[in-house]
């Protein structure tokens, strides 16, 4: 590992052990009952600092929080149900409730912890007390000894993935020769598969992130050539995925299976500021997980497509929907334009998924601007759906269209009269310089000018950290039109302020052109670049959707 990048690591695992120093604990003697894997996470961080050195705290800081680290990882591991009678041996519960002692067993923890359990023994277990070593060892054995991982490759999704790195992982400390070979054969048909199909978990961040750390754990631990092989590859593979969907800490283009930490602000970073390092480094870890346990680095390659894109681009995939029965069951296109400065991206086809958490399209800030830093750094609208609460700006409806052209967006609603369905557009604008009025916000957003127009009028609310935004259905419809543009290029313009902007995007000849007629909605929009979009719904159907008059086609698509 590079010394820059492994000096951002150390400062992660300081930041993540000082917070995990300052978490109160609860009566029960844990820091979550919400979820039993923060608090493994939170201690091997504060453990594995201290058995770094600690070099920032003195030795009576380091003496406490070794205790308490060694103290949170027993009481975790005392949680694994070891009876292998049970039907959940091996698992460990998930929520802990009002008793943990009493909380059920569950099918998550073991994914995604089980392979860091295996990383942390593996790295640490110079420094283990006797019984914590111990605990450990018998933990892993009740894993092995179960059936938490075996199971077959069915979905090829991130459940799957991390079962196939527990295989790897176990069949390499076990010295099971038949269960590396399974691993490795899973591994090869989940390299294969995404390859030959796509990325199924478009944009789906928390999954991102548990496919590159499970097969990480693999990379660093297993010693088999043919495993570690097919896991650089797939790290290679996802990295890469994350590298062209990049901005400076943000995630560009459609999301799917977000939580709120990933919008309307990009907040779990730590592992790109590691391996990037060009936003300021995180102070607080929504999702730690195995963030600073690392030794693996991402190749030049990799870093040169994230960090130094010259130009302005566009990214268009096609992701085919197939199991491991490579039978396609549907497709979708995802869109992306990227500047240095900003960038803009979508998917055009709306999915169902669990507990519809996306985003079909939004602006991306990048995190190193001083907008980002005061609040949140994605700009969308959506019609509010089912699980939707206010506050929380996800989980879209399923009405909407869109049309993506460069830094240009048309999303169109025609909701049902009879649909139990919202009647107001919900808008998050980032903060910065704004002059909002009837039907139009005109923004400048540190080195980025936006120009937002709304069908019906629009109301803007400032709040902690981002301006909320709200426009009612009329007869169930709505459109929007956002136009982004960097600010070197709008001082080729003549653009410079706001006021500039201003007179420049609200124009007469530059506002969008709303119409209803023969039961649809149609928007039309002419870009400052003189292309002539036009999106025309009629309930949740298409009936126009052209650039210059031509038929939008995913012809050049392609799969990644």
């Amino acid at each position: 590992m590079k010394r820059e990048t492994n000096e951002r690591r150390l400062l992660v695992l300081r930041l993540a052990a000082e917070q995990a120093l300052g978490l109160p604990l609860l009566e029960s003697g844990y820091w979550f009952h919400k979820d039993v894997r923060d608090n493994f996470y939170f201690a091997s961080h504060l453990f594995a600092y201290v058995a770094e050195g600690a070099p920032s705290w003195s030795e009576e800081t380091r003496k406490a929080a070794a205790g308490l680290s060694v103290r949170m990882l027993r009481q975790v591991l005392t949680l694994q149900d070891q009876n292998p009678d049970s039907p959940m041996y091996g698992h460990w519960p998930l929520n802990l409730g009002a008793d943990p002692a009493a909380a059920k067993p569950h099918v998550l923890p073991v994914e995604l912890m089980g392979c860091l359990l295996i990383l942390f023994h593996e790295r640490m277990r110079h420094a283990l007390p006797p019984e914590l070593d111990s605990e450990l060892q018998a933990a892993l054995l009740h894993i092995y000894k179960s059936s938490v991982y075996r199971h077959p490759l069915v979905s090829m999704h991130h459940h799957e993935a991390k079962h196939t790195a527990l295989k790897l992982l176990l069949g390499h400390i076990f010295s099971d020769e038949a269960l590396l070979r399974e691993g490795t054969a899973c591994a090869r048909r989940l390299l294969n598969h995404v390859h030959t199909f796509g990325f199924k978990e478009y944009g789906c961040l928390p999954w991102h992130w548990h496919w590159i750390q499970a097969f990480t754990c693999v990379w660093e631990i297993v010693r088999d050539e043919q495993a570690r092989k097919v896991a650089e590859k797939l790290l290679d593979y996802l990295w890469k995925l994350r590298a062209e969907s990049y901005l400076c800490g943000a995630w560009v283009g459609p999301q799917s299976r977000i939580w709120p930490h990933d919008a309307p602000k990009d907040t779990n970073t730590p592992h790109d500021y590691i391996q990037f390092g060009d936003f300021p480094a995180p102070t607080t870890f929504p999702r730690l997980e195995g963030a600073a346990l690392f030794s693996y680095e991402v190749s030049d390659a990799v870093r040169e497509a994230a960090m130094n894109r010259q130009e302005p681009c566009e990214l268009k995939r096609k992701i085919r929907f197939a199991g491991a029965d490579e039978k396609v069951e549907s497709e979708a296109h995802t869109y992306a334009y990227l500047t240095n400065d900003y960038a803009l991206g979508g998917i055009w086809e709306r999915r169902d998924e669990f507990d519809n958490e996306q985003l079909r399209w939004d602006v991306s800030l990048p995190l190193d601007t001083e907008t980002a830093e005061l609040g949140v750094n994605q700009l969308y609208f959506f019609h509010p759906g089912a699980y939707y609460t206010p506050g929380d700006d996800r989980h879209a409806s399923s009405y909407g269209q869109v049309l993506l052209d460069k830094d240009t967006v048309i999303a169109a609603w025609d909701v049902s009269p009879d649909a139990e369905a919202a009647d107001t557009l919900v808008g998050c604008l980032p903060k910065g310089e704004w002059h909002v009025e009837e039907r139009s916000g005109y923004g400048k957003l540190g080195q980025v000018f936006v120009a937002v127009h709304l069908m019906q009028p629009l109301s803007v609310k400032e709040q902690n950290d981002r301006l909320f935004a709200a426009s009612l259905l009329s007869n169930g419809r709505n459109a929007v039109v956002v136009e982004a543009m960097g600010a070197a290029e709008a001082e080729a313009s003549g653009v410079k302020t706001l006021d500039d902007w201003r007179a420049f995007a609200g124009a007469p000849d530059k506002q969008p052109v709303f119409k209803e007629g023969d039961g649809a909605l149609s928007a039309a929009y002419t870009t400052r670049r003189g292309r002539r979009l036009q999106l025309t719904v009629r309930g949740e159907t298409i009936v126009q959707r052209t650039v210059d008059g031509v038929a939008v086609a995913f012809d050049d698509y392609t799969i990644f």
